[in-house]
């Protein structure tokens, strides 16, 4: 991901000037009632003139442009469907807006193929399933409140996971104990969903993630509640087996 161009989606707009007459003298003379050219000329309103009519003479939009500039205008971009007009516009380095391309929608494809690079570039810098350390071990139970995150490892409490308390892993998770509180396995998204699984010796969450499939307490069937449990996500539906 780049890290010195961040792209935003605004709601910055711009004047649109339509010339109907492809005369600069007339422009030229239109523009001076706007009495731009007297205030600070390190100043200037940028714009997008609209042309609809074709024009012969092939200086019109070079002397356009030096007449906007001159009273105070800074034509960007060009809002036109005539091709040859695009191809003058396209040499004096103006965008070109045009009906048949949506240019919001175009940046929206711009913005989500970088969100859909992000995770790529995340992953590039990741270990791999296969290259994961040593599993976090925690000698002790995580109280109510607490919030314990393994990076990139799978988690081993032996101890419990009290009501109110959180245990994340980008891995497995493996509960000693009792796991009461809420459990998030496979949270990075990195590792296959089928490969994930979370285990207590007494099973009785509050909730339990795998790879942000979500159950709670009162969807798990009853018969496994309070007892050793393997909970993994398999074809499209949570599968509990007794350990």
């Amino acid at each position: 991901m780049a890290a010195n161009i961040h792209i935003q989606k605004t709601d910055f707009s711009l004047p649109v000037i339509q010339l109907s007459q492809c005369d600069v003298a007339e422009l030229k003379q239109e523009l001076e009632q706007f009495a731009l050219s007297d205030s600070d000329e390190s100043i200037a309103v940028p714009c997008i003139l609209a042309i609809d009519n074709e024009f012969t003479e092939p200086t019109f939009l070079a002397q356009s442009l030096e007449c906007f500039r001159q009273h105070g205008f800074l034509p960007i971009g060009l809002k036109t469907e005539l091709d040859g007009i695009i191809q003058q516009a396209k040499y004096a380095g103006l965008a070109v807006f045009s009906e048949k391309l949506n240019q919001l929608e175009l940046f929206d494809a711009v913005l989500l193929q970088q969100q859909v690079k992000t995770p790529i570039a995340e992953q590039n810098v990741s270990p791999k399933p296969s290259e994961k350390k040593m599993p976090v071990i925690l000698h002790r139970s995580i109280t109510s409140g607490e919030q314990i995150y393994a990076e990139h490892n799978d988690l081993v409490v032996l101890g419990d996971v009290a009501v109110d308390a959180e245990v994340i892993a980008d891995g497995n998770i493996y509960i000693g104990g009792s796991l009461m509180g809420k459990a998030y396995a496979g949270n990075s998204g990195l590792m296959n969903v089928d490969e994930i699984s979370v285990r207590a010796t007494s099973f009785e969450p509050q909730l339990i993630s795998i790879a942000g499939f979500y159950q709670l307490y009162e969807d798990i069937p009853t018969k496994y509640l309070g007892l050793a449990v393997k909970v993994k996500f398999e074809a499209q539906r949570f599968e509990y087996r007794l350990e």
